[in-house]
């Protein structure tokens, strides 16, 4: 059975493209090789070449194990305690949000006493 191709929108696959070359920058200032990084992350070579080129087949885990691995800032945030801080107050501000939301019809006032 074979995959079903990922269309991405242009910002979606600009956003792949620049998060993959930052890895590689990245990458690069530590003097590691994709080889390395590859043997770090737990993946093929041949996924790493896809990560840092924003290939949308990759799994989004390993896209951001490697850009862990790498050194590149998550949502500009580059402590790892704050990045935790901030799932937090995300998890927070969800569980506001009502787990199920359904669509209610109208219901009509019964006046019958």
């Amino acid at each position: 059975m074979s995959r079903n191709k990922i269309v991405m929108s242009v910002q979606a696959a600009d956003a792949a493209r620049i998060l993959g070359q930052q890895i590689r920058l990245s990458r690069h200032a530590r003097k590691m090789t994709a080889a390395q990084l590859a043997v770090l992350i737990d993946v093929s070579p041949r996924t790493m070449t896809l990560i840092e080129r924003g290939d949308p087949s990759v799994s989004f885990g390993h896209v951001l194990n490697a850009a862990v691995a790498a050194g590149v800032a998550l949502f500009d945030i580059t402590d790892p305690k704050t990045l935790a801080r901030t799932r937090g107050q995300g998890e927070q501000v969800l569980t506001l949000i009502p787990s199920n939301v359904r669509n209610r019809r109208e219901q009509g006032t019964d006046d019958d006493f």
